[in-house]
């Protein structure tokens, strides 16, 4: 079955399922394609602010042998690309503070439920001087971040995983003067050209090619 997409969601699937290779080789990561997972929009709730636990979705979180990376995608229609910049908005660096925060206290012990962490990292915590409220158990987030700590926790047993901020940067081969060179300080800027994965004349991408 042929499966044809159009747009910034669709352009990044493509390329974390066929230029997997190329961007673990941008990022000097060893890990091999079989030892790698890919979590696409991992949903933290939609709302956010001082006033919710919730605090997005990332486009995708690619889980190597080594790292964990915290990945944001662009296309180059994005209306966020002036000129030779490219810069995220302060809700989207703020949801990888907060996981980034997540992640390390989940690692520094063993905890066996939800619960049981709250107890350790309390009902509210400061991040970067913002005071955040943490999911309260018996929510929807807090299942959700349960899951995907425990997947960590499974993948990278009792070692911390390094943790990296992606900007996945995709682009068509024949517009490389609009590739952005300045970004946001904190993230690895990895450009993809997603040319090769267009089927025919069109803009849909082939996301089996």
């Amino acid at each position: 079955m042929q499966i044809l997409s159009y747009g910034e969601d669709a352009y990044t699937l493509w390329a974390l399922r066929n230029q997997l290779p190329t961007i673990l080789n941008e990022l000097q990561d060893l890990s091999s394609y079989s030892e790698c997972k890919v979590i696409f929009r991992p949903s933290f709730g939609r709302r956010s602010g001082d006033k919710s636990a919730q605090f997005g979705e990332f486009d995708f979180i690619l889980i190597s042998r080594t790292h964990t990376y915290l990945g944001e995608s662009k296309w180059d229609r994005s209306s966020e690309l002036k000129g030779e910049s490219l810069f995220l908005r302060d809700e989207q660096k703020r949801r990888h503070h907060i996981l980034t925060y997540y992640i390390k206290s989940w690692f520094e012990q063993d905890f066996v439920s939800w619960e049981n962490f709250i107890v350790y990292i309390g009902q509210e915590t400061v991040i970067n001087s913002h005071k955040i409220k943490t999911a309260p158990v018996g929510s929807r987030l807090a299942e959700n971040l349960y899951s995907f700590l425990k997947l960590l926790k499974d993948q990278f047993n009792k070692r911390t995983p390094e943790i990296e901020n992606i900007l996945l940067y995709l682009y068509r081969g024949d517009d490389l003067s609009k590739t952005p060179t300045t970004i946001n300080n904190g993230f690895n800027l990895i450009k993809v050209d997603y040319s090769g994965g267009l089927f025919e004349a069109s803009n849909y991408i082939d996301l089996n090619r």
